[in-house]
C-alpha cells in the first residue's frame, strides 16, 4: 500500500511539471514506464546575434558662435527658438570705432598712394630722387592699404551671420553687453542633420562595419523600430571606456528627435545561414558533456529517447548553435526531455503551440 502511495506521488509531481509518465503493458504483461514528450523537427535556419547599446542623439552642426571683434552688441535680428537660413544676419556689434578707423586709413592710404606714384614718376622718368625714397614710399603705401583691408574685414565681422540652416538654441550675450574676441554669443543647432552616436566595446571591432544596419528606438516612440545604416565607424579606441564610436544618421523628416536624447541601439554582431539552432533549455550536462535527446526506436520499433552528445557554438538569448551532434531531419525531444534517460520509452504528444494554433484557426 505504501508503495502505491509513493508511486502516485511521483506521478503527481511529474504531471505538475508539465510532463506525464505512464505505465504501458507489453505483450508479455510487463509494465513499461513511458514519458510524454513533445518533439521539434530540426531544420537549418538563419542565426543572428545582437549587441544592445545606449546611444545619444547629436547634431552634425551644433556650434557655439563666438565674436571675432570687440564691441557692444547693438541688435539681435533673431530670438531664441527662431529658425535661420545659411547667411541670415543674427546680430550686430557696434562698429562705430572701426568705421572711423576705416575713414582715417582711407585718407592715409590715398595720401600714401599719391606720394608713391609721384616719387615713382620722378625716379623712373626724370631720374629725380633716390631709389630708397621711391621704395620707402611704395612700402608705406602697401602697408596702409593692407591695414585698410584688415579694418574692412573687421567691420564685416561685426555682423554675425548664420553659417548653416539652424535653430537658435541659446542666446548667451544680450543686447548692450560687451563682446570680446572668443566670447560665446549664442548656440546654433542644425536640426536637419541629427545622428545617433554610441560606443561599441573594442572586442567587436572586427565585426561592425560601415553600412551595416543597426536597429534604433526611443522610449517615447510608439512607431516601429528604425532600421539605420551605420554611417561612421571610429578608427580609435577610447582609453577609458575601451569602446570605439559608431554613428547612424536619423531621418530628416521626423521632428520629435532632440539633441542629447537617449536612444536604444541594437547592432548585429553575428549572422550565420544554414545553422542548426535549438533552445538552450533542451541541452543537459552529462558527465561534463553537453547532451540532447532525440527520438529513436528500440528493437521492437517502439519510440524511445536517444541521448546525443553535442558541440555548442555561438548563443544569443535562449538559442544556441549546434556545431556537431544534430542534423536536419532529427526529431529533438523538447518538453518533457528533462525527465529522460537514454533508451527510455516515450509517448509523443501534440505540442501546446499546435493546439493553440488549431483553436485559433
Amino acid at each position: 500500500m505504501n508503495k502505491q502511495l509513493i508511486l502516485k506521488g511521483i506521478l503527481a509531481v511529474i504531471l505538475l511539471s508539465g510532463c506525464s509518465a505512464e505505465e504501458q503493458q507489453t505483450s508479455e504483461g510487463d509494465l513499461v514506464k513511458t514519458v510524454n514528450v513533445e518533439t521539434q523537427t530540426i531544420e537549418e535556419q538563419s542565426f543572428e546575434r545582437y549587441l544592445k547599446l545606449v546611444g545619444t542623439v547629436e547634431a552634425q552642426n551644433d556650434v557655439r558662435i563666438s565674436a571675432e571683434v570687440a564691441g557692444r552688441i547693438t541688435k539681435y535680428f533673431v530670438e531664441q527658438g527662431d529658425d535661420v537660413q545659411k547667411g541670415d544676419p543674427i546680430l550686430k556689434i557696434d562698429d562705430s570705432q572701426l568705421v572711423r578707423e576705416r575713414e582715417r586709413l582711407e585718407a592715409v592710404t590715398t595720401q600714401a598712394k599719391e606720394n608713391y606714384e609721384r616719387l615713382k614718376r620722378l625716379y623712373e622718368q626724370d631720374s629725380v630722387g633716390s631709389e630708397i625714397d621711391y621704395l620707402n614710399a611704395k612700402y608705406n603705401y602697401e602697408q596702409n592699404k593692407a591695414s585698410l583691408e584688415a579694418v574692412k574685414v573687421n567691420i564685416a565681422k561685426t555682423t554675425v551671420n548664420a553659417p548653416f540652416d539652424a535653430t537658435v538654441e541659446n542666446i548667451l550675450l544680450e543686447e548692450g553687453e560687451m563682446a570680446s574676441p572668443g566670447a560665446v554669443l549664442l548656440r546654433l543647432i542644425g536640426t536637419n542633420k541629427l545622428k545617433i552616436s554610441t560606443g561599441v566595446p573594442s572586442t567587436y571591432s572586427d565585426v561592425v562595419n560601415k553600412g551595416d544596419i543597426a536597429q534604433a528606438w526611443f522610449d517615447f516612440q510608439r512607431a516601429d523600430t528604425l532600421q539605420l545604416p551605420i554611417s561612421f565607424v571610429g578608427k580609435s579606441i577610447s582609453p577609458q571606456a575601451r569602446t570605439f564610436e559608431v554613428k547612424m544618421k536619423l531621418p530628416n523628416e521626423v521632428q520629435e528627435y532632440k539633441v542629447d536624447m537617449i536612444a536604444n541601439v541594437m547592432i548585429r554582431t553575428l549572422q550565420e545561414d544554414d545553422a542548426i539552432v535549438i533552445g538552450q533549455e533542451y541541452i543537459y550536462q552529462d558527465g561534463g558533456k553537453n547532451v540532447v535527446y532525440t527520438l529513436g526506436e528500440n528493437e521492437e520499433g517502439k519510440p524511445i529517447a536517444r541521448k546525443k552528445p553535442v558541440t555548442l557554438g555561438s548563443s544569443y538569448k535562449n538559442n544556441v548553435i549546434i556545431r556537431e551532434g544534430l542534423q536536419s531531419g532529427d526529431q529533438l525531444l523538447t518538453v518533457g526531455s528533462s525527465f529522460l534517460q537514454d533508451g527510455m520509452r516515450v509517448t509523443i504528444v501534440e505540442s501546446r503551440d499546435d493546439k493553440i494554433a488549431q483553436q485559433n484557426s
